[in-house]
């Protein structure tokens, strides 16, 4: 061959090492040396490491010594001196510039376990710096993604500095709904172990909507910033947008990210305007003390009235736990004939604690505190939580034990009470103590079983009104009776001995008495079975109870005692713990029952005939006449979709309805109605009334919902409510409109309406488990 096309060849065995350069150390199984080229070829298993420890893998690469450029062709490896591991492609080393660079795609992981892709890239080996434009994407530890045009990569501060940047939040942690799509747009973002900092940030966690319309809400400020270490959002000029419209502006804004479970801070205000009080603004803030324990301070400002300050604390401890509720007003700013002057308070409290006893029982102490200054002041100001309701017409105060085992009870409570109805002359009652013993005597199937039920009562009420009783029950029934014609038969018995000491009590003698009062009955029964063509199950069960009890009964003077379906067949009708039914007596009735694939029907029906008038019973249970009223009751299941209940008390002559209660639901997607109907007459009551509930479903997100209760007897409405609810995956709006119509001193017929408005995730706050 002539000289100038003279190739020499070195061929090196394995693990052959060689020094190029200062500051490059070579190894490799094979190298080749091109002098025409003026270049060394390294192939398999090459291995570079330059003076800053950076080290380069590939199977092939090309090395020009006088220009001190490593070129390799391939797949390549690269660990830089910090950590970061670096994938490419034809990757070429200039040493003498100190950089490392591609026009290939690349993949970098770094020390925070970020998967960075690059369609190209740069890399300082002096600075430790990687510089890449281009389509680039980061993968977080946590599934998250950002996307950008352009990067900076600084290994030394361990940051990444991006441009262009969409960043969505993947991450199940960062979600509260699993429609969520939680992103953020920015001109540039800032990424290192600590904390995102974005500048001219959009954020947001709807969903995507069609054709890309702007999100329900979103969240833009000139600087956003996450803290990792605190698990804050932080924002600098914020504007809050409600389907791109800004209503809200706050030159600093901080909330909880979404994988924190309980964070101080303010939840959602609501807006509500009331004939009463007029407009106002309700503005919450949730104070999270501790694990557990978290407390809820909320101001109620108002236009033209005294602001009401209330809130509600709540601590959960191993076995047991804790709500306080209470609120301050300075009341009305103009007062009148009816609004009355004053300062108005509440305090409410709970307290339970549950433990384990002697032998697995279980044993609860509960402890109840309810304080109004004012009988209008819940009605008047809406106060609801998880202890009070303003609807209340009766304050409890109480302090209660229970100890239960496998066949023993035992109860004892003290309570307090107070109406907040105008009608009474003595507001305040008291039964201190009430006691309760309940004891399985036997249960086997030669006796059936007996239970005993003994009470210890002292009430006092109506000023000077005191009646002390000590009241024992013993329940019996003895095993069935099955005989060879079908019929069915069971022996009930009752004993109960009241002991008694009253004062001013006109039901009961004046002088200490004890009363024994007893009653025997036989319940016999047959079931008739039909099942015809089309598989529809019949079951018809007529009943007859025979009962006899001595006549010796205190006249009652309980007014709202009723006769009821359900217990017609039961030896204890009348169902006061201090009296007792006495007389000879027989019920008729009989059970019906259609079962036909997903339609059901029910009806039960009954009289019961007494030997002789008992004038001692309460007219409303219609038990003083020979021949009671005739109740029953029945449910018709047409279908999962609609369903019909009908209770009902027809007077002795079979004419008259006593009582009608008429109820109906009818669930037809996005439709639903619910109607029930009452009519209380005669001796029963003196009232009639229809409710109405209608729901209609606007897609998937919107809710309609109107609710009315007409009084038919004055032909007058006593409320309307009608409520409008949108919510979807981080949204929720509510509007609700409310006319009461009340019979008051202080209080006027109410219009009142409210709107409340939550984006969510800032509305979510989990409060301490009650549950440990």
């Amino acid at each position: 061959m002539k000289n100038n096309f003279l190739i020499i060849i070195i061929f090196v065995t394995l693990h052959f090492t060689t020094v190029l350069g200062d500051n490059l150390n070579i190894q490799s199984d094979n190298i080749l040396i091109d002098k025409k080229s003026n270049s060394t070829i390294f192939r398999n298993n090459v291995i570079v490491v330059d003076k800053q420890n950076n080290v380069f893998k590939t199977d092939y690469a090309e090395y020009q010594k006088d220009v001190q450029l490593l070129k390799s062709v391939g797949e390549t490896n690269i660990r830089t001196s910090n950590g970061y591991y670096l994938t490419g492609e034809d990757i070429l080393f200039d040493n003498k510039n100190k950089t490392i660079t591609s026009e290939k795609p690349a993949t970098i992981i770094d020390l925070n376990n970020n998967n960075i892709s690059l369609e190209n890239f740069s890399y300082s080996t002096k600075d430790n710096f990687f510089k890449s434009i281009g389509k680039i994407q980061i993968k977080d530890s946590k599934n998250n993604s950002y996307n950008f045009t352009q990067i900076y990569i600084d290994e030394r501060k361990r940051e990444i500095i991006g441009t262009d940047t969409k960043t969505f939040l993947n991450a199940d942690s960062f979600k509260v709904n699993e429609k969520n799509k939680p992103r953020v747009f920015a001109n540039t973002v800032k990424i290192d172990e600590f904390e995102n900092q974005f500048t001219k940030s959009v954020f947001t966690l709807c969903n995507y909507r069609e054709k890309d319309k702007c999100p329900p809400w979103s969240l833009q400020a000139t600087e956003m910033t996450h803290d990792k270490r605190k698990k804050t959002i932080y924002y600098d000029n914020a504007v809050i947008k409600i389907y791109d419209v800004p209503i809200f502006y706050l030159p600093k804004l901080s909330h909880p990210d979404p994988t924190v479970d309980r964070r101080s801070g303010f939840l959602p205000p609501s807006f509500s305007d009331s004939k009463n009080l007029g407009a106002g603004v309700q503005i919450p803030y949730y104070i999270a003390l501790d694990r557990d324990k978290d407390l809820t301070l909320t101001s109620k400002l108002f236009v033209d009235e005294n602001p009401l300050i209330f809130g509600q604390y709540r601590q959960a401890f191993a076995k047991s736990n804790l709500l306080f509720d209470f609120g301050y007003t300075q009341g009305y700013k103009k007062t009148s004939d009816t609004k009355r002057a004053g300062d108005k308070t509440h305090f409410f409290s709970n307290f339970v604690k549950n433990f384990k006893g002697n032998k697995g029982s279980s044993n609860s102490i509960e402890l109840n505190l309810q304080n109004v200054s004012n009988d209008k002041y819940l009605k008047l100001y809406k106060i609801e939580s998880d202890l009070v309701n303003y609807e209340t017409e009766t304050l409890e105060n109480s302090l209660a034990f229970a100890h239960e085992n496998n066949d023993l009870f035992f109860g004892v409570k003290a309570s307090a009470f107070r109406t907040l109805k105008e009608s009474y002359n003595d507001r305040f009652e008291y039964i201190l103590p009430d006691i309760v013993v309940d004891k399985n005597l036997f249960s086997n199937e030669r006796y059936g079983n007996a239970d005993f039920t003994s009470n210890v009562n002292i009430h006092n009420y109506d000023t000077n009104k005191q009646e002390n009783l000590f009241v024992n029950d013993i329940n019996w029934k003895f095993k069935n009776f099955n005989y060879s014609s079908g019929l069915k038969g069971k022996l009930l018995g009752k004993l109960k001995n009241i002991n008694y000491e009253t004062k001013n009590a006109f039901a009961y003698k004046e002088n200490t008495t004890s009363e024994l009062f007893g009653a025997i009955g036989y319940l016999a029964e047959i079931d008739f079975f039909k099942q015809t063509e089309n598989n529809a199950k019949h079951l018809l069960t007529p009943k007859a109870l025979f009962r006899y009890s001595p006549d010796h009964m205190r006249k009652e003077s309980d007014d709202t005692v009723r006769l009821n379906h359900s217990d017609i067949f039961s030896l204890d009708r009348l169902n006061v713990f201090n009296n007792f039914e006495s007389g000879i007596n027989t019920t008729l009735g009989f059970d019906y029952k259609i079962n036909n694939s997903d339609k059901e029907f029910d009806f039960s029906i009954g009289q019961i005939i007494n030997l002789k008038e008992n004038k001692k019973m309460p007219s409303s249970s219609s038990l003083d006449e020979k021949l009671s009223d005739v109740v029953g009751a029945s449910s018709y299941k047409l279908s999962d979709k609609m369903n019909i209940s009908y209770n009902f008390a027809i007077d002795q002559n079979y004419k008259d309805i006593n009582y009608n209660e008429f109820r109906t639901s009818f669930n037809a997607d996005p439709f639903k109605i619910n109607f029930n109907y009452l009519l209380e007459s005669k001796h029963i009551g003196d009232q009639e009334y229809l409710k109405t509930s209608v729901e209609l479903a606007r897609g998937t997100n919107g809710l309609l919902n109107f609710e009315t209760k007409r009084n038919l007897i004055t032909n007058s409405a006593e409320f309307y409510n009608l409520s409008y609810e949108y919510i979807n995956d981080c949204l929720r709006a509510g509007l609700v409109y409310r006319r009461e119509f009340y019979d008051d001193s202080e209080l006027e017929s109410e219009n009142s309406l409210m709107f409340k408005l939550t984006l969510i995730p800032f509305g979510n706050v989990n409060s301490p488990s009650f549950n440990k």
